[in-house]
């Protein structure tokens, strides 16, 4: 990275920037805490920067919302909302400096996901400014606010492509009386009938780790039904992930391992996170795009494009020309 366009702190500010963009004809690179993008291949690109807009704008505990700047760190966020008893489990993914704003970007599934679901399920209400240099707002914090075209999925994994997000209201839970990690030789099929709802099933090659939370006396109980010990949450890859349709898990699985990459797969959600060098890698992402997936390198030594090589659809087309006309956010993050 070259240049960066400033501690940007107010929309209005990040809508003069693209403006400048736009009539410079000079692309730039949307980031944040950079805990993703630090790990991906990059150009020599202006930064456009949302780091300094943070803070929680809105906690509403009594309604389960809080409203918060997209620069904000995830830990920060994290912390307001153990206070009041309640979390948004939309945790990072990418280690020290995740923020709101680059998790909502990015989208990559959590451990909890297979009990919490998506990112995209607790967005309630977004703001951002497209690439045309409008600021725009979409969702609203109930339902009945809610009118239009779902905006808050578009943009929900869009990787700053689309617009640059600068502040999201999201839903709320009551944090769990009990959360802890248990592990198991047996393989994750004969758990599927003893355990009710974890919040995790995470599989590897020697054990399969589960997440239970609750209530205490429950998670005892299924612990004890399912013949789980107590252990350490499981040492994912970090190399690379890939994702399918969770029925066709199992298969990737099987080829990742005749591959002999290390591997780790979400069970129920269709991720599995990888390691192994650029030649394995190139396997299994063909293996992952011939299932109807794909696969993300994050390792930038690797020298292997981030995303793959599949193109863009004609709708993929249409909507990025009408939200970015001038290709002016991050135009090569796709293929790169």
């Amino acid at each position: 990275m070259t240049a960066t366009t400033g501690e940007l702190t107010t929309a209005e500010q990040v809508r003069e920037a693209i403006m400048d963009a736009r009539r410079d004809v000079t692309p730039v690179e949307i980031r944040s805490g950079g805990s993703v993008l630090d790990r991906l291949p990059t150009g020599d690109h202006p930064v456009l920067s949302v780091a300094g807009m943070t803070g929680v704008v809105a906690h509403a505990a009594e309604d389960l919302t809080v409203t918060v700047r997209a620069g904000t760190p995830l830990t920060e966020l994290s912390q307001v909302l153990a206070d009041a008893g309640q979390e948004c489990p939309i945790e990072p993914t990418g280690g020290a400096g995740s923020t709101v704003g680059g998790r909502i970007a990015t989208a990559l599934a959590g451990p909890r996901q297979l009990g919490a679901g998506r990112v995209r399920d607790w967005l309630l209400r977004i703001r951002f400014v497209t690439g045309a240099g409008q600021i725009a707002t979409a969702g609203g914090v109930t339902v009945k606010d809610v009118t239009g075209y779902d905006l808050c999925r578009l943009m929900t994994g869009s990787w700053g492509t689309l617009g640059v997000i600068t502040e999201v209201t999201l839903k709320l839970r009551p944090l769990a009386r009990h959360r802890a990690w248990y592990a198991t030789d047996r393989p994750r099929h004969d758990l599927d009938a003893l355990l009710y709802r974890p919040s995790a099933s995470i599989t590897t090659r020697e054990r399969t780790h589960v997440l239970l939370e609750g209530h205490p006396d429950d998670a005892a109980e299924q612990a004890a039904l399912a013949a789980l010990v107590p252990a350490d949450p499981p040492t994912l890859p970090v190399t690379a992930r890939a994702s399918v349709d969770p029925a066709r898990l199992v298969g990737l699985v099987e080829e990742c391992e005749t591959l002999g990459l290390v591997w780790a797969a979400q069970d129920g959600v269709g991720v599995c996170h990888l390691d192994g060098d650029g030649d394995r890698l190139d396997a299994a992402r063909t293996a992952a795009e011939k299932r109807g997936g794909a696969l993300l390198v994050l390792d930038p030594h690797l020298q292997r494009p981030a995303f793959g090589s599949r193109g863009s659809s004609p709708i993929d087309e249409r909507v990025r020309r009408t939200l970015d006309p001038d290709a002016v956010l991050a135009p090569w993050r796709w293929t790169r």
